[in-house]
Parts: structure tokens; sequence; C-alpha cells
């Protein structure tokens, strides 16, 4: 009966604080698309004020002005999709395993095999097979 008070009790716990997890998410979602709306109406204003620059103090027809603005975001646009690529995820590229750790993988694989023959056979046994094995070796040359 304790344990499942417990059980109930570490339930709630785990809900409440999923509960305060999804209040705080909301809360800041809340904050960010205010910052969004405040930030679209800066970057208009800073649009517009530019257009009324080129038209008044340098001379550019309303049509002029509003194409080389058009061309300025367009570059801009095509600036942040080129950097694009820069942000994907790279995966790690597995690099071929140099001359000594291959020899070491070697050895270890070796003695992984004699190791193993060895429980299965007897070392007594493996040492009689190794040396006639050797003695045969050295026969053929």
């Amino acid at each position: 009966m304790l344990r499942s008070a417990l059980a109930l009790l570490s339930s709630l716990q785990v809900g409440l604080r999923m509960k305060e997890s999804v209040e705080r998410s909301l809360r800041q979602a809340v904050v960010v698309a205010v910052a969004v709306v405040v930030l679209l109406f800066a970057a208009t204003f800073g649009l517009l004020a530019a257009y009324h620059v080129l038209v008044s103090n340098h001379g550019f027809s309303p049509a002029a002005a509003a194409g080389i603005i058009a061309a300025a975001l367009a570059l801009l646009g095509v600036l942040i999709l080129a950097t694009l690529p820069l942000f994907r995820r790279r995966r790690p590229k597995r690099q071929a395993p140099g001359l000594a750790v291959a020899a070491g993988e070697g050895v270890g694989l070796l003695d992984q095999g004699v190791g193993k023959a060895m429980q299965q056979v007897g070392p007594v046994t493996l040492l009689a097979v190794a040396f006639v094995a050797g003695i045969l070796a050295s026969r053929r040359r």
C-alpha cells in the first residue's frame, strides 16, 4: 500500500513538472512571438526610411528607389541562402586506422584466437600442435 501511495505521489510530481515545463515553454513562445513582430516593424520602418532617403536626398525617382531596395533585399536573400550549407550537420568521417592500430588489432585478434583455442583444447595439446607445426615448417625449406 505504501508503494502504491509513493508511486501515485511520484506520478503527481512528474505531472506537476510537466505542467510547469509546458507553461514555461508557452511563456517563452509568447515572448519570442512578440520579439519577432517588433523586429518586423523595425525592418519595415528601416526600409521606408531608406526609400525616403533615396528619393529625397539622392534624387532617385520613386520607382528607381524601390528597385534599388528590392535589389538589395534580393541580394541579401541570395547571400543568406548561400550560407545554408555552412549550417548543415556534418557527419564525422571515419578515417582508416593507421598501420600501428591495424597491427595492434591483428595482434589482439590473434591473442583472442589463441585464448579461445587454449580453452577448448588445453594448453599442453596446443603446445604440442605448435611444436609439431614448427618442426614441419622448418623441414620444408
